[in-house]
């Protein structure tokens, strides 16, 4: 099985995590990985804090400190933000440019036609890195709504996360989207310190579907 060390999705205390960036960081440097995303909700994505531009600014100070610290392990600097119901991107105090990574997340109940719908206009609209668990919310799933989506996402360039928190229910997009020409990476979605780097079984069903992993 090929080596894999990065987590592209943890969450600390500036938003709904548990732990320090601190703490995640020294976790994350014992684990050994070599990359790691930083990436809390921000004000109104849900999960958030309600301060803003004080509260992204705090955290990226602790950020560069921590990388002068740890040089051997990338700390990207991101944020996880929701994908709305009207096909646009939450607000982003400060704007979206300023982060190192960017997940487009749902983070509420739709089905497979409203799912595809608010994607592919958010995708024409607006530039993020990662769809984050891309069927956490889905009350059902159809094929021709996976393969727009997979069409719209390999034009866009945007990677589809294999999550550990949100196991896939329906790998069947999985393999359209691979056929389509995606991309695909790994995140935790972490919350706690001992759910960072807890990707085996999302490397070995890449393996299984052959889904073409970016590596860091």
């Amino acid at each position: 099985m090929a080596a894999y060390r990065y987590d592209l999705h943890i969450h600390t205390n500036y938003s709904d995590g548990v732990a320090s960036v601190r703490e995640v960081v020294e976790k994350a440097a014992a684990l050994r990985l070599e990359t790691i995303a930083i990436t809390d909700h921000f004000w109104p994505s849900l999960g958030s804090q309600r301060a803003k531009r004080g509260l992204i600014k705090n955290r990226r100070i602790e950020i560069d400190q921590l990388r002068s610290e740890y040089p051997g392990l990338r700390i990207l600097d991101g944020a996880e933000v929701d994908i709305m119901p009207y096909g646009k991107l939450a607000d982003v105090s400060g704007g979206y440019g300023q982060f190192d990574i960017l997940i487009g997340s749902f983070h509420y109940t739709c089905d497979s036609s409203l799912w595809s719908s608010t994607l592919i206009k958010a995708l024409r609209e607006f530039n993020f890195d990662t769809l984050g668990h891309w069927d956490g919310y889905l009350t059902n799933y159809r094929k021709e709504d996976g393969r727009r989506a997979a069409q719209a996402l390999a034009e866009a360039n945007v990677a589809i996360e294999l999550s550990a928190r949100y196991p896939v229910s329906h790998t069947e997009f999985l393999e359209l989207a691979r056929d389509a020409g995606c991309k695909f990476v790994l995140g935790s979605d972490a919350h706690t310190l001992n759910e960072i780097g807890r990707l085996d079984d999302q490397i070995k069903m890449a393996e299984a579907l052959n889904l073409p992993l970016v590596e860091y």
